[in-house]
Parts: C-alpha cells; structure tokens; sequence
C-alpha cells in the first residue's frame, strides 16, 4: 500500500481531521521539499522521494480543502482556511521552483513528469482561487469577530 493509498483509507475511517497540525506538517515538510530541490542534493539519489512526496502533498492538500469546504460550521474555519492559502502559495512556489529547474533536481529529461508536476500547480492554483471565494472576504461577507461558544458561555455567566 503506497502512501496515498493509505491516507484516503485512514481519512474515510476517521472524519476527524486535526487540521492544524496537519497543516503545520504540510508547511514543514514543504521547506524540506524546497531544500532539496535547491541544495546540491544527489538527483540519483532524491528524485524519485521528492516526486512522491510532492505527489502526496498535492493529494492531501485536496483532502484537507476539501474537508473544509464540506464543514462550514468549523469555529476556525476562517483561520484554517488563511493558513491553507499559504501553504497553497509556498506549495505553487516550490512546484514553479523545479519546474524552472531552479536546482540540482531537474525534471526536463522527463517529459511525462514535467507534466504531472504542472498539474499538480494547476491543482494548487484551483485551490487556491477557492479558498478565495470560501474566504469571508472573497465570499463578500462582514470580516467582524466572530463569538467562540467558549466566549459565549463566558459572556453569559453573568445573567
């Protein structure tokens, strides 16, 4: 069983996600992903790992956006959805990088991976222009704070 494959299995077994370190993981892992391809890392030796993970980031990221998209009623889905963004820009980043050959890694003698690669920016780049319009402000709602159910409660002690 490959990694994507098992990260759609534990995903559909638990609805619970822990999008925020899931994200912090993802942003981790992506300035890994960004050092090896700009470091004098061994192509030979890091091509194919770095394929695969970028491959799993592209397919976790459409799982956590769209966990997101389905759970409106999240009390930091705002939040959630600002730090998706960003690691959305730093993934297209890191995509655009290798796929100007911006390091020691290419991709140019592989035409069908060049490809693959773009889509998965393309897939970056819709998402992007999702969270967009999910965003209170791309949305065209009011950007006021909104109550926590803790705030809530709190405020309510005193009747």
């Amino acid at each position: 069983m490959n990694s994507a494959q098992f990260v759609d299995n534990d995903i559909s077994m638990n609805k619970r996600v822990n999008f925020e370190d899931s994200l912090f993981i993802l942003m981790m892992h992506l300035r890994l992903i960004q050092d090896i391809i700009t470091l004098d890392a061994d192509p030979e030796f890091f091509l194919g790992k770095t394929l695969d993970d970028i491959y799993f980031t592209d397919r976790l990221l459409g799982i956590l956006m769209g966990s997101l998209q389905e759970n409106n009623f999240l009390i930091e889905r705002e939040e959630l959805l600002e730090h998706l963004a960003d690691i959305e820009v730093r993934f297209t980043e890191v995509l655009q990088n290798l796929l100007n050959h911006g390091g020691n890694i290419s991709i140019r003698q592989a035409p069908s991976i060049t490809e693959r690669v773009a889509a998965c920016r393309d897939n970056s780049l819709a998402r992007q222009e999702t969270i967009a319009r999910l965003s209170p402000a791309g949305a065209g709602r009011s950007s006021s704070p909104i109550v926590s159910s803790d705030e809530l409660t709190e405020l309510l002690k005193a009747f």
